[in-house]
């Protein structure tokens, strides 16, 4: 079974899963806002309205990971939403132990298979080294001293990966300081698009970035501080 045929096929299982799962509480809402005296014609929403914010928090959790900003909001609001839909579910249930944990894990199976649905969706990211800039593996490393070329006093390179490293970081840094000058908010996405490397590597800087912005601005690739090299004479 390749890769790819994996994937489909546990996205698909788990799409059922958290349609089975919101198919259940829902009833179990509907049922409940019903008896809680809502209009017939509008007791569908309170369902919606609760589970519905579950799903769009956990998703909005996703978005803010991948823009390299924080997601406590949501995920606080994930949290909150899912206890009270579990405690209306057990609400609505026969007074018995048995029933209530029936329909407490349907609220439980939602929450936890749209998690695995934003998992999946991460890994269908690319995800390259994060100490390998894109665009430093398909340029090749930047020289030393680039425009020293020809000159055999040059000293060559002791780690090529750490020069093209270095340089990314530099871009990057520059996009960042950039974005700040130009009164943007600056997301990994938009920094990576803006030095020419990964998404997750921009995401890694952009938060080194907000951390320490006076340590980030005299450090090299591997965040120790930057040195520099004096040519033989």
């Amino acid at each position: 079974m390749t890769g790819r045929w994996t994937y489909w096929t546990s996205a698909a299982g788990v799409l059922v899963l958290a349609a089975a799962a919101f198919t259940l509480s829902y009833d179990a809402l509907h049922q409940l806002a019903l008896d809680s005296r809502v209009r017939p014609a509008l007791a569908w929403l309170w369902p919606v309205m609760i589970d519905g914010t579950i799903v769009v928090a956990l998703l909005t959790v996703l978005a803010a990971n991948r823009a390299g900003t924080r997601s406590a909001y949501p995920w606080a609001l994930a949290a909150l939403f899912s206890l009270a839909s579990v405690a209306f579910n057990i609400a609505h249930a026969p007074d018995l132990p048995v029933a209530q944990l029936v329909f407490a894990m349907a609220p439980i199976a939602l929450v936890l298979t749209t998690h695995l649905l934003m998992q999946q969706a991460g890994w269908r990211q690319p995800t390259p080294d994060p100490n390998e800039p894109v665009a430093a593996q398909q340029a090749g490393p930047e020289p030393a001293y680039p425009h020293r070329s020809g000159d055999d006093r040059t000293p060559q390179s002791v780690n090529p990966n750490q020069d093209a490293q270095i340089g990314a970081r530099a871009r990057v840094w520059a996009a960042y300081q950039a974005q700040l000058a130009a009164g943007q908010t600056p997301t990994g996405a938009g920094l990576a698009r803006a030095a020419g490397v990964s998404e997750r590597y921009g995401q890694r800087l952009l938060a080194e970035f907000i951390a320490d912005p006076t340590r980030a601005a005299h450090s090299n690739g591997d965040g120790q501080p930057a040195t520099t090299t004096v040519p033989p004479r």
